[in-house]
């Protein structure tokens, strides 16, 4: 069997601030401060670009079509004028009668049965907003009618128009920060490094399905699985990037039969099956593979965006291996010069719901346009309340740009007029689907390793 290739792998450096670390810290008391610092940091440090992208499409050049005079910037959104033409930054907020609220917690806590969760907030009734540190202002008209259901709460935009005499903005025109500075490509052999990308193992379920697809795949990983060319192609994978849910849901027994607890919890509602059959796993492949594990919005680890790495007293044998590290979700790393930015599937998930496209690709693709990978962040998603940062803001284009846990496969190669290249993977639920993503880190070229079991 062919040697494995050795992997050329380095996470940011500390001091970078175009790649900030999603570590947090629960020993400052941050969870007294209040979440519009975030909003406020984020609309900081958006602005400038917004501003620039603004410029170079209305004013410089030939500007705005149709317009006797260059518009002008008016920096407080009070500050505008009754039919005058001219562009604003804000945040947008979407008012949407569909979104979950406060009110529905509350039923639940009275015993009042609440709605079903649904697949969707958007709905024909939902009012764009865009806001700034002075107020907030309706954006109406043709443009922001034909563009239903692509807005989001939480994006920085700008928007040319003129106010109309009912108070709201006529919206002629409107865009985003785009897509920051990246690096070129830089792998260290024109072959490059293949990276295995999985998430969703869902491994120690009752049915065992999972974890007869993982044995496979740890086959595979190891070369003791398949012919020659199959051993092949397992070599030059140098790295596995597990992108969350890696655990199952313990499957509770209902019993009419009372249990005495024992160690301080009911047995009857516990079981160590996921995490020891998962510790398993990782501990065949740590001492031949690399491999990063991030957590997942169903692993024993806090909701709160970054989530952090799983504890590793939960997976003992498997953390004595050097080969094997939990890591943040979302997470940043180059592998052989190129840089990975992935996330465990919550930040798009939750978009999704804001949007009527059923693209998920083109609502990953948005996001780089928006330069802000979890613009819902904290409105219906669950996050830190940073002040004096905000980790999410995209400072630096990735490479390559992942989401774990998604119904099915898909990819995309984005390629921006500056040569700006990014390759979209979404990666599918193991457990469900049985495919393992590979990218290859100097020409993002991307396969599918599906792993069948025979009937």
């Amino acid at each position: 069997m062919p040697t494995r290739l050795t992997s050329t792998y380095a996470l940011p450096d500390p001091s970078d601030d175009s790649r900030a670390p999603f570590t947090t810290s629960r020993d400052d008391e941050e969870f007294q401060k209040q979440y519009a610092n975030l909003y406020w940091q984020r609309l900081t440090e958006l602005r400038a670009r917004v501003l620039s992208e603004a410029k170079r499409r209305w004013v410089e050049g030939e500007g705005f079509k149709g317009a006797s005079n260059r518009p002008q910037h008016v920096r407080r959104l009070l500050e505008v004028e009754n039919g005058k033409l001219c562009y604003v930054v804000g945040t947008v907020y979407v008012d949407m009668p569909l979104k979950p609220n406060v009110l529905e917690d509350l039923a639940r806590d009275h015993h009042i049965t609440a709605p079903a969760t649904r697949r969707k907030y958007h709905s024909p009734s939902d009012e764009i907003m865009l806001e700034d540190e002075s107020g907030r202002v309706r954006l109406v008209g043709s443009k922001v009618d034909d563009a239903e259901g692509t807005f989001v709460t939480g994006t920085i935009m700008a928007a040319l128009g003129a106010e109309m005499a009912s108070g709201d903005f006529e919206v002629f025109e409107y865009c985003f920060a785009g897509m920051p500075d990246q690096p070129p490509l830089n792998p260290t052999t024109p072959e490059g490094e293949w990276v295995a990308l999985a998430s969703g193992m869902g491994m120690g379920t009752a049915s065992d399905v999972a974890d007869v697809r993982a044995e496979l795949l740890s086959e595979w990983l190891l070369g003791e699985a398949g012919d020659d060319e199959d051993q092949d192609a397992a070599v030059k994978v140098t790295r596995l990037i597990l992108a969350g849910n890696s655990l199952a849901q313990p499957d509770v027994i209902a019993s009419d039969e009372p249990k005495k607890k024992r160690y301080g919890y009911d047995s009857s509602m516990y079981t160590s099956k996921p995490t020891e059959t998962l510790d398993a796993f990782l501990s065949e492949l740590a001492p031949s593979i690399s491999i990063d594990m991030m957590s997942g919005e169903k692993d024993p680890t806090e909701p709160t965006l970054p989530q952090q790495p799983l504890h590793p007293a939960l997976l003992p044998n498997a953390a004595a291996y050097e080969g094997f590290t939990g890591r943040t979700n979302p997470f940043w790393c180059d592998v052989d010069g190129t840089s990975f930015l992935g996330t465990s599937g919550p930040t798009l998930d939750d978009i999704f719901k804001y949007i009527d496209s059923e693209d998920r690709l083109g609502i990953a693709q948005q996001t780089l346009e928006w330069s802000h990978i979890a613009p819902t962040c904290p409105d219906t998603l669950w996050c830190y309340p940073f002040s004096g940062k905000e980790p999410f803001v995209l400072k630096q284009t990735p490479h390559v740009y992942f989401f774990g846990n998604q119904p099915s496969f898909g990819t995309r190669l984005v390629e921006s007029d500056d040569g700006k290249k990014v390759r979209i993977v979404l990666v599918p639920r193991f457990c469900e689907s049985g495919e393992v993503v590979l990218v290859n880190t100097a020409t993002l070229e991307v396969k599918v390793q599906r792993f069948e079991l025979l009937q």
